[in-house]
């Protein structure tokens, strides 16, 4: 009997270890990625919320450049950040590393436009969360 007991007691130890460890951050993020509104999903942008990465891509050779903002608020301050990316389509992307607490909810918007004066056309926008 004592054996058993030891057993079975040591493999609860185990298990709750196992719970307590697998369980990982209570607050996890959430990753964002938006397409434009327009048929061809001229451009995209992204947060990966592991890191605070923020991503704009040009996906399409039409003239336009992609244009992303990011906002968030936290104690200090509302904030909306402005990327682009202005080398042409299918280049590489552009991305911008933030420090945003965890747990604080984002706000991730993608559009086209014409030059840096363009107005914003085929905006999109989707929410996670650093």
């Amino acid at each position: 009997m004592k054996t058993h007991a030891k057993a079975l007691s040591g493999a609860v130890i185990a298990g709750a270890a196992a719970v307590m460890f697998a369980a990982g951050p209570a607050a996890a993020g959430t990753d964002v990625y938006v397409d434009t509104t327009d048929p061809w999903n001229s451009a995209a942008a992204g947060f990966a919320a592991d890191g605070e990465l923020f991503t704009v891509c040009d996906n399409r050779a039409d003239g336009m450049r992609a244009s992303g903002h990011i906002g968030w608020t936290d104690s200090s301050a509302s904030h909306w950040v402005p990327l682009e990316d202005t080398n042409g389509a299918n280049n590489s992307c552009a991305r911008k590393d933030l420090s945003i607490g965890e747990g604080i909810a984002v706000t991730v918007q993608i559009c086209v436009k014409d030059g840096a004066d363009g107005d914003p056309e085929y905006c999109a926008t989707k929410r996670g969360k650093a």
